[in-house]
């Protein structure tokens, strides 16, 4: 009788804040969002947030802020939302490096992915197109190899951070070759790319929006496509697939969005559900195209099993190359 009675006074207690609960979520958001970009202003992931920012903010009639924090590959903005009260009003546009990789390479990450952060929603999946300076003397990936072989150590590679995607990529791609490159990394993607055009830096692997546009310019020379398949704007460049034997090298960034472990679940479901719909409008295909963006969409629980495959992918490739974080 007692236990009986104790259940039944436990019940009774959690109704109110069930209802207080789904309540909350009903009249979410009731003022501005802030939303964590981990990178500078300028890159794909910033570009991306800032798409996603404007179509929140018209669809859940409360402001979407961007706050740039870059730094640490990413992982000082992220830490910031792991750290921030799980109310839905910090949000981070997370990606590969700070959700996949670092992870798995430094011991010493002030946050866990799995136990301190929430999966909301898939942002997109950007392919990299592997670009040298004009000047390198090579036109396509078997040449950057050849040329890399023979002047070992001396070719060098931009990336946004240390230990990031770029990082992994284009190691797997040595290991792959037998080729030994020399890692150049910028804060940002902005400073990766114009080291490249400028000369400074042989190659990089970059998203296909802004590796193609400095490709049409003449300001760099596309080698290969990293990833599964050619681009429709510049159909004459192979995959890497297609001018080796490294069939299981594929060469992408994801984003995705992350809110505080303990975030109520109606609120993920909310921001789940107005980025579906905002992924599904025709006039944000065509701008997250146009930035050779691919949509990531699916439940949070589907993103979710996305990111725990991802990340074992990378460890596989980590454990072969042994990146560490310095």
């Amino acid at each position: 009788m007692k236990k009986t009675v104790s259940l039944l006074l436990a019940l009774a207690l959690s109704i109110p804040c069930m209802m207080a609960g789904q309540a909350g979520a009903q009249t979410y958001p009731d003022r501005p969002v802030r939303l964590i970009v981990p990178f500078p202003p300028g890159g794909a992931t910033d570009v991306n947030a800032r798409i996603l920012a404007a179509e929140l903010t018209a669809h859940l009639k409360q402001p979407f802020v961007i706050d740039n924090r870059p730094g640490a590959s990413g992982t000082i903005g992220i830490d910031l939302v792991a750290k921030a009260p799980p109310d839905g009003y910090t949000l981070g546009v997370s990606g590969v490096g700070p959700t996949a990789i670092l992870p798995i390479i430094d011991p010493k990450l002030p946050y866990n992915p799995a136990r301190d952060l929430e999966i909301v929603a898939g942002l997109g999946r950007i392919d990299f197109v592997l670009v040298a300076r004009p000047g390198l003397p090579v036109a396509n990936l078997p040449e950057l190899v050849a040329y890399a072989k023979a002047n070992p150590g001396k070719v060098t590679y931009a990336t946004a951070g240390v230990a990031g995607p770029q990082q992994l990529q284009i190691e797997h791609l040595s290991l792959l070759a037998g080729m030994k490159l020399f890692l150049v990394p910028f804060p940002g993607d902005s400073q990766a790319t114009a080291a490249v055009v400028a000369g400074d830096v042989d190659i990089a692997l970059m998203g296909i929006a802004t590796g193609i546009g400095l490709v049409k310019a003449g300001k760099v020379k596309a080698l290969a496509m990293a990833g599964s398949e050619r681009s429709p704007t510049l159909p004459e460049v192979a995959t890497v697939a297609e001018q080796t034997r490294f069939t299981e090298f594929t060469g992408y960034t994801w984003n995705l969005l992350v809110a505080p472990k303990g975030t109520p679940a109606a609120v993920i479901a909310r921001l789940n559900e107005a980025i579906a719909e905002a992924a599904g409008k025709p006039e944000v295909q065509a701008k997250l195209e146009a930035l050779g963006i691919r949509p990531l969409g699916g439940s949070a629980t589907a993103v979710s099993e996305f990111v725990a495959r991802e990340t074992e992918k990378n460890r596989r490739v980590i454990e072969v190359t042994g990146i560490r974080r310095e």
